[in-house]
């Protein structure tokens, strides 16, 4: 039997945002776990820019020797390698170690739209062809591609109204200037609940604890259609099996515990055990899913 692995100095997980934000929550909750199991600090670096894009370097550049790690979502590995070059290959450039969690969307409306269903919804936007604006965190998100891949497999076409963040943008769905929404649930949800804004669906392929009794897009005749933002844990490429099984091991057993579960459950994200493989395929899977629309949606995030 190999001899299993044991890090004899701190390991670095980068981040590629800001402190503070969803991102960093995440990686807060999930560092003191994973040191319980690694026997070292687990220090979270971060390395802002580019989407996310920055981290991913800074990770793919590092020593394949288990003591950097990146805590990565899905847009610098799906979205932006599908718009523009990146310096890495979100498929050769990582050892992929698990997925950390995933996270649904909602769709949103104003409360003075005709619209109780999704159906209701997708019938106006036919009426009438860019007639409805629907406000996102952003361009290049996980929120814009859920709303592009809906627009895709429905043949209708909405307008697009990027914010800087979240909050921004639901703001102004609140206040009718924009009349839609595609929104991470979890800042959602109390204002779902006080009536000033009215949910339709879930992006995910089930229904939410957060949001109850809110059909999926898929069970309101949009067929296969499955749009979460989502956490992979990675490391450099060439990372020695043991490494990685060790460095899944204490991912898992941190997943496991009931306070990172609880936390996850509050930020609207689900978990489970996962191993570097799936993390591999649901990488794969999605950037060909994005690279998709971005072409049919003939989409430009410059």
């Amino acid at each position: 039997m190999a001899e299993e692995w044991k890090p004899q100095r701190p390991i670095r997980m980068v981040l590629g945002y800001t402190p503070g934000g969803a991102a960093d929550a995440v990686a807060r909750d999930l560092a003191p776990q994973m040191e319980k199991v690694l026997g070292q600090p687990v220090v979270v670096d971060y390395r802002p820019g580019a989407g996310g894009a920055i981290g991913v370097e800074a990770v793919a550049n590092a020593p394949a020797d288990g003591l950097t790690i990146g805590l990565i979502d899905g847009a610098p590995l799906t979205i932006i390698p599908n718009a523009r070059k990146v310096s890495y290959d979100p498929a050769t450039s990582l050892s992929y170690l698990g997925i950390v969690s995933r996270s649904p969307l909602a769709v949103l409306v104003h409360p003075s739209v005709p619209a109780h269903t999704l159906q209701e919804l997708l019938a106006l936007a036919r009426a009438k062809p860019d007639g409805l604006s629907y406000a996102t965190s952003g361009i290049g998100t996980i929120h814009q591609m859920s709303s592009e891949l809906l627009q895709a497999r429905t043949q209708v076409s909405m307008l697009h109204v990027p914010y800087k963040g979240a909050a921004p943008a639901l703001q102004d769905v609140m206040a009718g200037a924009v009349k839609v929404s595609f929104s991470t649930i979890a800042p959602a949800a109390p204002f779902v609940k006080a009536g000033k804004l009215r949910a339709l669906a879930v992006t995910s392929d089930r229904e939410v604890a957060l949001l109850p009794g809110v059909k999926t897009v898929a069970s309101q005749g949009v067929p296969g259609y499955d749009s979460e933002g989502w956490f992979v844990l990675a490391a450099p490429k060439g990372l020695p099996a043991p490494i990685a099984a060790k460095l899944n091991e204490a991912l898992n057993a941190a997943l496991a515990t009931p306070a990172v579960q609880q936390k996850l459950a509050e930020q609207g994200s689900n978990t489970e055990p996962s191993t570097p493989a799936d993390a591999a395929a649901l990488v794969q899977r999605d950037q060909r899913k994005w690279g998709e629309v971005i072409r049919s949606q003939h989409l430009k995030f410059d």
